[in-house]
């Protein structure tokens, strides 16, 4: 019997030793549980197991302990929304609907995922600058001095800043920014240069129906000792007041077409008609609009059956001696060409040359060559105007009556 009551004890010990081995080297039983501590932005560890001292405090950011914190990937950061529930434009609807002050807090949340920010002092500079005033239309006293404030457009002295176009009969009010201010007012004031789509938004629609003896307009220049994205802030910031309801957008990007490059050659790529360091600018300066810039550049298309657009210098081109306006024109010309050769083709004939077989096709309309050789209409109506032939084998033409 005593070595019966032996034997249990011994089976016991080793029993409780076992689990206490299990305790302390089983991960189920160690679990690593997470608080964060926004006051000491460290994370810290809240575990302990009966006998043994809470593992050490690690702090987030110190570099010696990077090693130790492999684990930690597993659980999501405290200091910012996760990426899936953030929503900028909502933010931005919320807080203007609530009316609330704009602070720099609020900025940088809603520009939050373009990683950019600005501090309280900073932008309290920027809207403590000075704001001109311009009643439109402009008039032979009034230009010079707007010349004055922002630069001459295409020259190498244009400001940069904000404006704000305001409506004399309502409240309603628009705000935008440009690194270029005289190339994008030049775009309001000038009935050719106006911006293509005028239909879209609100102010421009106001703008074509009311014209500009409708509004007034504020200039505010931004100092060069400003960093290069304080423009944007500062729009940002009006964004953010109910009082601007023309601007459709609530939202300044940051980031368009950054260290973009743009050039229009002629068809060859001989001659460089045009060059942009924006896509922006080179849509609002041409009139080209954005989906024709990538229809041409992803296809290789000739624009107009006359230009080439492209995001690469060739180094062979010569520059055109001609100013933006006179490529303006030139394109509007090219334009209208266009158009009459499209009118006409709809109902021409198409004669299709195989070079190989020396073998001559007519079809009846360009919609019919397009089926047979399965492209599209304007690619027909590209190789007609460029004479090339169709993969190296196909020459299009118009029969004319």
């Amino acid at each position: 019997m005593k070595k019966i009551k032996k034997s249990i004890k011994i089976w016991t010990f080793f029993f409780l030793l076992f689990k206490l081995f299990q305790q302390v080297f089983s991960w189920k039983l160690y679990p690593l549980k997470i608080k964060y501590d926004s006051k000491n932005l460290e994370f810290t560890n809240r575990t302990s197991l009966i006998g043994f001292n809470t593992r050490p405090n690690v702090n987030f950011f110190n570099k010696k302990c990077s090693g130790k914190l492999n684990c930690l990937s597993r659980f999501e950061s405290g200091l910012s929304p996760s990426n899936k529930d953030y929503r900028p434009n909502t933010i931005a609807l919320e807080h203007i609907n609530k009316g609330d002050p704009i602070t720099s807090q609020v900025i940088n949340s809603v520009l939050f995922n373009q990683k950019v920010s600005i501090t309280q002092q900073e932008l309290d500079e920027l809207l403590s600058l000075p704001k001109v005033n311009f009643d439109l239309p402009l008039t032979d006293q009034t230009y010079p001095a707007l010349l004055g404030l922002i630069g001459k457009p295409g020259s190498k002295r244009s400001k940069t800043g904000i404006y704000v176009f305001s409506h004399k009969y309502s409240d309603k009010n628009y705000v935008g920014s440009s690194n270029d201010l005289a190339r994008r007012l030049k775009q309001y004031f000038e009935k050719n240069a106006l911006f293509s789509n005028k239909d879209t938004g609100m102010l421009l629609p106001m703008l074509e129906k009311e014209n500009l003896k409708a509004f007034t307009l504020e200039v505010t220049v931004i100092p060069s000792s400003f960093s290069n994205y304080a423009h944007c802030f500062l729009e940002q910031y009006f964004l953010l007041d109910k009082r601007f309801n023309l601007n459709t957008h609530k939202i300044v990007n940051f980031r368009v077409n950054k260290g973009f490059k743009i050039y229009l050659y002629d068809k060859d790529c001989k001659t460089l008609y045009y060059s942009s360091n924006s896509l922006n600018a080179f849509c609002a300066d041409l009139g080209i609009h954005h989906s024709s810039y990538k229809k041409h550049v992803a296809n290789n298309e000739p624009y107009l059956g006359y230009f080439r657009i492209s995001n690469y210098l060739i180094p062979e081109a010569v520059p055109a001696d001609l100013t933006e306006v006179q490529v303006r024109e030139f394109l509007n010309k090219q334009r209208k060409d266009s158009l009459n050769k499209l009118h006409i083709s709809y109902a021409s004939v198409v004669e299709v040359l195989d070079i190989d077989t020396k073998t001559i096709t007519t079809l009846d309309s360009v919609a019919k060559a397009a089926s047979k050789f399965g492209v599209s209409r304007s690619t027909i109506r590209s190789y007609i105007s460029s004479e090339k032939p169709y993969k190296n084998r196909y020459i299009f033409k118009f029969i004319t009556s």
